[in-house]
C-alpha cells in the first residue's frame, strides 16, 4: 500500500513538473508573437476610440488621438514589425496626424497643425499616396457622426431585427 501510494505521488510530481516546464517553453517560444498580437489589439482599440472621439468632436479628442499616434509611432519604429504592416501603421500615422492637424486648426494652433500635416503628408507619401493635396486628405478624415439609433431609413421589417428601429 505505501509503495502505491509513493508511486502516484511520485507520478503527480512528474505530471506537475512535465506541464509546468512545457507551459515555460511554449511561453518563450511564442511570447514574443503573442507581444505582437497584443501590441496591435491595442493600437486598434486606441484607434476605434480616437476615431470616435474625433468624429463625435469630444474634448478628450486630442489626447486620444495623441495616444494612437504614440502608438503606431511605436509600430513603425519596431524592428519586429514586417515591412507591410508597417506601411499600414504608418498610413494610420498620417490619416492620425491629419485629424491632429483638423483639432489644431480650429483650436487656433496654426504653427502646430503645420506641423501634423506635413508629417501626415509624409506618412501618406511614403506608403504610396498619389494625391497629396489637403483637400483629398481632409475628404479621406471628414468626420462622420453616427445616429444613435440607426438609420433612419431602414425599420425591422426591412433588416429583419426589432432591435434597429429609426428614431422618432
Amino acid at each position: 500500500m505505501k509503495r502505491l501510494f509513493i508511486q502516484a505521488i511520485v507520478v503527480l510530481v512528474g505530471i506537475v513538473i512535465g506541464a509546468g516546464a512545457g507551459g515555460y517553453l511554449t511561453f518563450h517560444r511564442y511570447a514574443r508573437d503573442y507581444a505582437i498580437v497584443r501590441a496591435f489589439a491595442w493600437v486598434g482599440i486606441f484607434s476605434a476610440v480616437s476615431v470616435n472621439q474625433y468624429d463625435a468632436n469630444t474634448g478628450d479628442a486630442k489626447r486620444e488621438l495623441v495616444y494612437s499616434l504614440d502608438f503606431y509611432s511605436q509600430g513603425v519604429a519596431s524592428s519586429a514589425i514586417e515591412p507591410t504592416m508597417k506601411s499600414a501603421l504608418r498610413m494610420n500615422r498620417g490619416l492620425t496626424e491629419a485629424r491632429l492637424y483638423v483639432l489644431e486648426n480650429e483650436a487656433g494652433n496654426v504653427d502646430q497643425a503645420k506641423s501634423y500635416f506635413s508629417k501626415a503628408q509624409e506618412d501618406l507619401k511614403a506608403v504610396g499616396w498619389v494625391d497629396l493635396s489637403e483637400a483629398n486628405i481632409l475628404q479621406v478624415i471628414k468626420r462622420e457622426p453616427l445616429s444613435p439609433c440607426g438609420d433612419g431609413t431602414q425599420n425591422a421589417k426591412t433588416t429583419g431585427t426589432a432591435l434597429q428601429k429609426p428614431c422618432g
